[in-house]
């Protein structure tokens, strides 16, 4: 008989969880309050790179480095079981930050990774950048993904490996006695299961405050963008200065983000925030000061101070589990934390005498 694994929160964390769990043999259900992927996922960036590898803890930059290994060969599976492109693209990324240069060079020693300090050669690769900059980092290996059309992708994947989906479904209760969890109950029926894993992102608290006495570093974080879509836009390469980005984008469009902002969950979006992304497109490359963006939109990151996310049982809750707390890498890490807490299930290591900030 097999086990039923049931999946609470359908970002893409979730739903690669879903899917490493179905080919690990389990039967498996997602509940997400939406539609898949129509939170933090949907809304992001997409880069397949911390945004300053040499700032990352060494656990957290592990995680990152084998998302950036595998993507490649799960879009790759993806494009070939649902015929979806992904598009995922070696842009490369070019870092303005030039006070970084030291940092990014030792890094890149001690990791073995290709890195290149462009100069002269800078304005005749990307000859719209403002001439305020003369200087910049390379890292050539950066690679970037669509996150709607990755989503798209592996919804139609769980679908056709018969995973259970049930959308616009909100939990509203866990099923637990004798500490050990047996399902939930959700607004609409009563879902019955031999695991849980809790991949809800910016709402995992609030998922688990009526219940659970333990609090989780785990709290909305607001992230804007901006979208253009340049008539003479010469740039491919995503470019990073103070925290903020452009991406280029398969089809021309470019996409300008994001603020970081402690607002709770207000989804709202803000005339500061297009002003502020605004202008940092605009100090990156002048041409833009003649577009205004087409679109504007904001989510709801999963932040934490954690260095990584939470992959780990319950501490008290045999049967209970955690993949969330992804902050601004929930698509980086989703590959791996999905790989290590199917292998956390599947070997039963919960333990019942450590607390949630241990794991």
């Amino acid at each position: 008989m097999s086990i039923h694994a049931l999946v609470i929160g359908g970002g893409i964390v979730g739903m690669l969880t879903a899917r490493n769990l179905q080919r690990a043999g389990y039967q498996v259900t997602i509940v997400e309050k939406g539609a898949l992927g129509s939170e933090a996922s949907w809304a992001a960036g997409g880069i397949l790179s911390p945004l300053y590898p040499w700032k990352q803890t060494k656990p957290a930059y592990t995680l990152m480095v084998e998302g950036q290994q595998q993507f490649p060969s799960l879009v790759a599976d993806l494009y070939q079981l649902t015929n979806i492109d992904s598009e995922l693209i070696r842009s490369g990324m070019l870092i303005l930050d030039v006070d970084e240069k030291q940092h990014a060079l030792n890094w890149a020693k001690l990791n073995n990774e290709p890195i290149e300090i462009l100069s002269n050669e800078l304005h005749e690769i990307i000859p719209n950048l403002s001439c305020n900059f003369g200087e910049a980092i390379y890292l050539s290996n950066v690679m970037q993904v669509r996150p709607p059309q990755l989503i798209k992708a592996i919804k139609k994947d769980l679908i056709q490996k018969d995973v259970t989906i049930l959308e616009h479904t909100k939990v509203t209760n866990f099923l637990i006695e004798s500490n050990e969890i047996s399902g939930v109950q959700t607004t609409t029926q009563l879902l019955l299961s031999d695991v849980v894993v809790i991949c809800s992102g910016a709402w995992t608290a609030t998922l688990l405050q009526n219940q659970f006495q333990e609090s989780i570093d785990i709290k909305p974080m607001r992230g804007q963008m901006l979208l253009y879509k340049p008539k003479y836009h010469r740039n491919t390469h995503i470019i990073l200065r103070n925290g903020a980005y452009l991406i280029p984008r398969k089809d021309g469009h470019v996409l300008c983000g994001s603020t970081v902002e402690d607002v709770g969950f207000n989804k709202e979006v803000t005339a500061i925030a297009a002003t502020q992304l605004h202008n940092f497109a605009c100090e990156i490359f002048p041409e833009l000061t003649k577009e205004q963006p087409i679109k504007q939109w904001a989510a709801l990151r999963p932040g934490t101070s954690r260095d990584i996310p939470y992959i780990c049982p319950h501490p008290d809750i045999s049967g209970l589990y955690f993949n969330s707390g992804h902050f601004r890498y929930g698509i980086l890490t989703s590959i791996a934390s999905a790989r290590k807490i199917t292998e956390l299930i599947g070997h039963s290591v919960a333990t019942s005498h450590t607390s949630l900030h241990a794991c």
